[in-house]
């Protein structure tokens, strides 16, 4: 894993000013690369070092892991913002984004509620004065992209950068190359490279 000291460097750099607060996402280069635990352990970090909170948005709407594996304190609140959404469901209306504090941070996590067999059809799109509320309201949000899912280049021109992460042993340069020129050609700014599991970032 990254070294503590390097993670808490990064955190110092990413908390937003008083005023206005950032929203990155972390972009895995390869499956299982460790963007999830990475972004839960900066979204927490963050927030102890800046006093503001923190919302983790888990873009992995199916399963929903960052909600399923942490403790909650059960309220939920709109992850609507003034009717905004940056994904679409088919049929419309069939799910909700919720958010969720951790019970022992000042930290809100994304949680998609949709009844069994609910949501058909589950897209994202651009939506830049979502993340500019989002900014508004928070010290941080952290964007927790999945492998592979097109929601990296969908969102990462409305947000302040996303941060590759590699994993050392199995993900190759040539990936992280390939996955940056589609945010870039998206409009989105590669803020830098994480090199998971060797203890550095980049």
């Amino acid at each position: 894993m990254v070294d503590h000291a390097d993670l808490e460097s990064l955190a110092r750099r990413l908390a937003g000013r008083a005023d206005r607060g950032r929203a990155v996402m972390l972009a895995p280069v390869s499956k299982g690369a460790g963007a999830s635990a990475l972004s839960a352990r900066l979204a927490a970090l963050t927030a102890q070092l800046s006093g503001r909170p923190s919302w983790l948005y888990d873009l992995d709407f199916a399963a929903n892991p960052q909600a399923s594996g942490a403790r909650l304190n059960g309220q939920a609140f709109a992850g609507e913002l003034s009717g905004l959404r940056f994904w679409r469901a088919e049929p419309d209306n069939a799910g909700r984004l919720a958010l969720r504090k951790l019970e022992n941070a000042p930290v809100y996590v994304s949680q998609f509620e949709r009844a069994p067999g609910a949501v058909r059809r589950l897209t994202f799109h651009p939506c830049a004065e979502y993340w500019r509320q989002v900014r508004r309201a928070c010290g941080l949000a952290i964007v927790d992209a999945p492998f592979g899912s097109s929601a990296a280049p969908a969102l990462a021109g409305d947000l302040d950068g996303v941060i590759l992460v590699a994993d050392a042993a199995r993900s190759r340069w040539s990936e992280a190359e390939a996955l940056a020129d589609r945010i870039e050609e998206a409009g989105g700014r590669v803020l830098g490279v994480i090199v998971n599991r060797s203890g550095g970032a980049r």
